[in-house]
């Protein structure tokens, strides 16, 4: 009997030193928003979103069209793009790392970008989507003197620097 009580006990002792704890203090592993399923919205800086949503750092495997990307360096009116998108959405998901590699290879002060996340409704904590008009993720759109431009919606047909490109050159002429 004495002998039964003792594995008894040692099975226990043994079952509970292998309970395993889900929040373990000493891993290293960082849960992203994205694996956690959380959406931005708001004004977000390129390198919150690449840390937060690691697939926006996805590298586009061409290169940039290099005269698109020459002409827009020589780009001397100060222009502001705009991009709303959703870390929840395959388009954004597609388009905005094109946009992102773009502005890290723009050495022009004159190109502002900025970033916008939506959450599934469309809307941001600023309200800047819906005084944008924007229906659509993504939706890039380019300012010049503080008047629209131009816009890109859901996708390019052509590379994103050509696209904005076009948009900017058929201001002048």
């Amino acid at each position: 009997m004495t002998s039964k009580l003792t594995l008894l006990m040692i099975v226990a002792i043994a079952l509970s030193a292998c309970k395993t704890n889900s929040a373990n203090p000493h891993s290293d592993h960082s849960t992203s928003r994205f694996e956690q399923h959380m959406d931005a919205a708001g004004p977000i800086t390129i390198d919150e979103l690449q840390n937060s949503y690691p697939i926006f750092s996805v590298k586009r495997h061409n290169d940039l069209d290099s005269s698109a990307v020459a002409q827009l360096n020589a780009v001397t009116t100060p222009t502001q793009i705009i991009a709303f998108f959703g870390t929840w959405c395959h388009d954004s998901q597609r388009e905005i790392p094109n946009l992102i590699k773009l502005k890290k290879q723009l050495n022009n002060p004159n190109i502002q970008l900025q970033l916008i996340a939506l959450d599934r409704n469309k809307s941001d904590s600023q309200g800047l989507a819906k005084k944008a008009g924007v229906e659509y993720t993504p939706t890039i759109i380019v300012y010049q003197n503080q008047e629209e431009m131009g816009r890109i919606v859901e996708s390019t047909s052509e590379p994103i620097e050509v696209e904005l490109l076009n948009i900017i050159n058929y201001l002048s002429h």
